[in-house]
This record gives structure tokens, sequence and C-alpha cells, in this order.
């Protein structure tokens, strides 16, 4: 059987100079654990920005930013979905 937790929540990625990464601050989703599938939807194109979210903690997940374009990229803040999928 697989849970899904979903979760929508508003982030506001700082911006990325080329080919530079960031991590997000804790962002609370209830009953993810570790060793959960993450995936996040945002609400518009990334400009070739990359996202790895990940589970940090328990109920606790980060979102990993990565801009490989060559210029710097500032993405407004918006709506996220949140899946956390365990198996």
């Amino acid at each position: 059987m697989t849970d899904l937790f979903v979760k929508d929540i508003t982030f506001d990625p700082p911006s990325l100079a080329t080919v530079t990464g960031a991590l997000s601050s804790a962002i609370t989703v209830t009953g993810a654990a570790l060793g959960d599938r993450v995936e996040v939807f945002p609400p518009y194109d990334t400009q070739g920005v990359i996202a790895f979210p990940f589970v940090s903690a328990a109920d606790t997940i980060k979102i990993s930013l990565f801009n490989p374009t060559a210029g710097t990229i500032d993405l407004a803040s918006g709506t996220w979905t949140v899946h956390v999928i365990r198996k």
C-alpha cells in the first residue's frame, strides 16, 4: 500500500546565480518520514532551475535548488504542491 500526503506551501525561492544552489528552510509536512519519496510541483515554469525535495526529519521536508543555466534566475514566491509518498 502507498500512502500519499499532499500539502500546498507558500515558497519563495532565493535568487540563484549561474551554476549555484540553495537549500530551503524546514517545511512542515505532517506525516512525512525519513525514507519517503517527495515530489514538488511549482506553480510556474522554473526556467531551468532543478528542485530536489527530500525528508530531512520526521514531519519535515527541505527543497534543494540548483541553477545549471548561464544566467541568474529569481523565481517568484508562489504556492507549491508537495506530495510525500511512502511504500
